[in-house]
This record gives structure tokens, C-alpha cells and sequence, in this order.
């Protein structure tokens, strides 16, 4: 008889089902294969924890793809956890992942060091080192801004939505609804877009936006810096174009309207 899964074995699958293409959940993934060693579980039994994750999916059965269709009720309890309450579910399953490598309790300790160290290099009388609560902060912090950009950037095929941009290092985890007005939607990945560093300042900015449709909309003001090749190439030519969608956590209408009424150029 196999055992039960854990709390900490779901919540691990879960994070790693946001990180990864759906048709990359496979026995034979390395990230899999590496899950499965750490839970001491067959990488069968991680990629069919997986599908059931990916039955639940609505981005999926939009596409025409469904998951597998023996879901337990624990792995249906983990999705809506999930969905209800991103930020607090997102930084217990990455400080679960931490938990297997110990970088968690590390990580608290690289922090309470570099604070030490600062006080003592600028002979601060204040002191330093705020107590468990601010190191809490920063480690929350730190884990939130992780979960949202690798589970961003994986649901957009690591490319911009926009220009289709795939190099890494010249892409962000771009929020529709910003970081400082929504508590609640920092880290729920349907707030989140993969955009190239111009793109996702111009977005910022409010020079373009997303319509119902998933089309993009242009700010008339980017009209007045025309005849101009940079922008002629970089977003004149996206005009109306669909926005390229992800497999995984559409972008919420909602927000994008909010993003069309607060912060669009119209």
C-alpha cells in the first residue's frame, strides 16, 4: 500500500507544478527525478501528482489540455489554498523547498550577520539588528519575489509576452495591479506578466496596455515621438497585436482593466 502524501511533499509538487511547462511533467524531468529523490518518492509518483494538479487547471482545459483524473481531495485542498491565499501558501512552499536543502535557516543567518557587520563598519548607536520580526520581513519578502518571478516566467514559456524577448537575464515578473497598491496580488501569478526590461517600464509607465480581447492598446502619446525608428520597431508594430498568453495562470481580467482605468495613457 503506498503512504499518504504529506503536507510538505504536496506543497512542494505544487511549487514545482508553477515552475515548470505542463508538458515538462514527466518521470523523466530532471527536476522531477531531483523532487522525487529528495521526498523519497518514484518520479512516477512526483509526475502523476503533478497531472492531477494539471486536471484542476482552467488555463489548460482552455487549451484543450486536461490533467490527469485521480485527484485526491488533498491535492484539490492544496489548489484552492493556493488560489485563495497566494502570498501565505506561496512562502510556505518555497520555505518547504528551503527545508530539504537547509538554506532557510542560512539564509536568516547570511541577513543577521550583514546586519551586524553594518553596524559595526558605520558605528551606528542605533541598533542595528531589529529582532526577529524585520529579518521575518525580509526573508517573506525575498521568497515572495522568487515564487512570483520563477513561476511568472515559466507560465510564459521565459519570454516576453510582447516581443517574445527569451533572454533571462533582460526579462521581469512584471506586476499588472503594482506591488504597492494590491497586498494581496503580490504574488498571485494571474497578476503577473513576462515582459522584456523596455516593455515592462513602458507598461509601468501606463504607454501601452492589455484589452478584454488580450489585444495590445498603444497610448496615443507614444505618437508624439514619431517619426522615431526605436519606436516605430520596439511598438508601433504591436499595435493591436493579441498578447502572447501563457500556458499556466492567464492574467486576470480584472486586473487588467484596472491597469486600462488607473494607469494607461489613454
Amino acid at each position: 500500500m503506498s503512504k499518504d502524501w504529506t503536507r510538505d511533499e504536496l506543497l512542494l509538487t505544487f511549487n514545482l507544478y508553477c515552475k515548470i511547462p505542463f508538458a515538462k511533467t514527466k518521470a523523466n524531468n530532471p527536476a522531477v527525478i531531483e523532487l522525487a529523490r529528495h521526498i523519497d518518492r518514484s518520479p512516477a509518483a512526483v509526475a502523476m501528482k503533478l497531472g492531477n494538479f494539471g486536471s484542476f487547471d482552467p488555463a489548460l482545459r482552455a487549451k484543450g489540455i486536461s490533467g490527469l483524473t485521480r485527484a485526491s481531495k488533498a491535492d484539490r485542498i492544496i489548489w484552492n489554498e493556493f488560489h485563495a491565499a497566494w502570498e501565505n501558501l506561496a512562502v510556505e512552499s518555497e520555505l518547504a523547498a528551503e527545508r530539504i536543502s537547509g538554506s532557510t535557516v542560512a539564509g536568516l543567518r547570511q541577513i543577521q550577520k550583514a546586519k551586524r557587520q553594518t553596524g559595526a563598519i558605520f558605528g551606528s548607536k542605533k541598533q542595528t539588528v531589529q529582532g526577529p520580526s524585520e529579518v521575518t520581513r525580509e526573508v517573506k519578502v525575498r521568497l515572495h519575489q522568487r515564487f512570483f518571478r520563477q513561476t511568472v516566467l515559466a507560465s510564459y514559456g521565459i519570454a516576453c509576452c510582447v516581443c517574445r524577448n527569451p533572454i533571462p537575464e533582460l526579462l521581469a515578473a512584471g506586476h499588472i495591479i503594482p506591488w504597492s497598491e494590491r497586498e494581496d496580488l503580490r504574488v498571485n501569478p494571474r497578476n503577473g506578466l513576462c515582459l522584456c526590461s523596455l516593455h515592462h517600464d513602458a507598461f509601468d509607465c501606463g504607454f501601452w496596455c492589455v484589452d478584454s480581447a488580450f489585444q495590445i492598446t498603444l497610448s496615443p502619446e507614444l505618437h508624439d515621438y514619431l517619426p522615431n525608428k526605436t519606436i516605430e520597431v520596439d511598438f508601433m508594430q504591436y499595435s493591436t497585436a493579441k498578447l502572447h498568453l501563457p500556458e499556466k495562470f492567464w492574467p486576470e481580467q480584472e486586473f487588467l482593466a484596472y491597469h486600462r482605468k488607473v494607469l494607461f495613457r489613454g
